[in-house]
């Protein structure tokens, strides 16, 4: 059963005003073009993860993305200051699962892990520039890589 987050968050954002929400005017889905054990996958999260020798992320609209290493073992920061996201600070793979994807490729359940994954940073307002540009740039950057199946990992 998916859960729609984002009203639950506009709600709980009182006193503040309350967010805007707005729906993708068509959804993206696709189907699956191969067997997902056939498929490179890298994965996409809205957490403010970077690797900890990339720039910071800024609150309140940073629209940028960070292209972050496949390999589980480098280090990462997060940006994030969700008061939700606690967790996360302890243990990066709750909102990135690099390690979980790399034995997801080990055990053939994925056909290989991406060369690299991105970062953005979630709940920025400037739906322009994320659907003018952020989004189109993942998108070149996914498939330079060759990736199938993007991850998306929602923060």
């Amino acid at each position: 059963m998916a859960l729609d987050y984002l009203p639950i968050l506009a709600e709980r954002a009182a006193p503040k005003p309350p967010r805007k929400l707005r729906r993708a005017p068509r959804i993206a889905w696709q189907p699956l073009a191969k067997p997902l054990n056939e498929m490179r996958v890298s994965i996409v999260t809205s957490a403010a993860i970077r690797q900890t020798n990339q720039l910071a992320f800024t609150a309140g609209g940073d629209t940028s993305h960070r292209r972050i290493a496949g390999n589980p073992d480098v280090e990462v920061t997060v940006d994030h200051h969700s008061p939700v996201g606690a967790h996360i600070r302890m243990d990066a793979e709750v909102a990135f699962p690099r390690q979980a994807l790399k034995e997801l490729a080990t055990k053939g359940v994925v056909g290989s892990v991406a060369q690299a994954h991105f970062s953005i940073y979630g709940g920025v307002s400037d739906h322009e520039a994320i659907t003018g540009t952020l989004a189109p740039e993942l998108a070149r950057g996914l498939a330079s890589m060759r990736v199938d199946l993007a991850l998306m990992v929602p923060y």
